[in-house]
């Protein structure tokens, strides 16, 4: 009953917050998920580290799957780009249990939340609505 009761508030939380903030979480989870692995691979829990490695694929594809290529023009293809790489580290270090593949993964997404911080606290930013809220993205667990 009580995994139910915050399980309905995290999806309360995600219909309801702005699509920055919205970001923001997802690139969270999916750097809390490859933390998660890396320790999962140290101590060889070969199953948990490819079902936190599978979830952090998945947050990275929703990102990648969100962005307008119409719209976000070069940005948006340099973004694709990146998480490309992001997910192909994500399967190296899965496959190969490559733990620098899976710093990089890291790296990579906390350099680009900063950037989306930076957006977020800028004043003059305002963001189009796109579609993750349209997810079944799970951002617990």
């Amino acid at each position: 009953m009580k995994t139910q009761k915050i399980d309905s508030y995290k999806k309360s939380q995600v219909e309801t917050v702005d699509q920055l903030s919205l970001i923001l979480m997802l690139y969270n989870r999916a750097i809390l998920l490859l933390g998660k692995a890396r320790e999962e691979i140290s101590e060889k829990k070969h199953e948990e580290k490819h079902e936190s490695l599978t979830k952090a694929c998945n947050i990275v594809l929703e990102l990648m799957q969100s962005l307008d290529q119409d719209k976000g023009g070069e940005i948006a293809a340099s973004l694709s780009r990146l998480y490309s790489f992001v997910i192909r580290e994500i399967l190296d270090a899965d496959t190969n249990l490559n733990i620098k593949a899976l710093d990089m993964a890291i790296t990579t997404l906390s350099e680009l939340r900063t950037s989306w911080e930076g957006i977020k606290d800028d004043p003059n930013t305002r963001m189009p609505d796109a579609d993750l809220r349209e997810t079944n993205m799970n951002l617990s667990g």
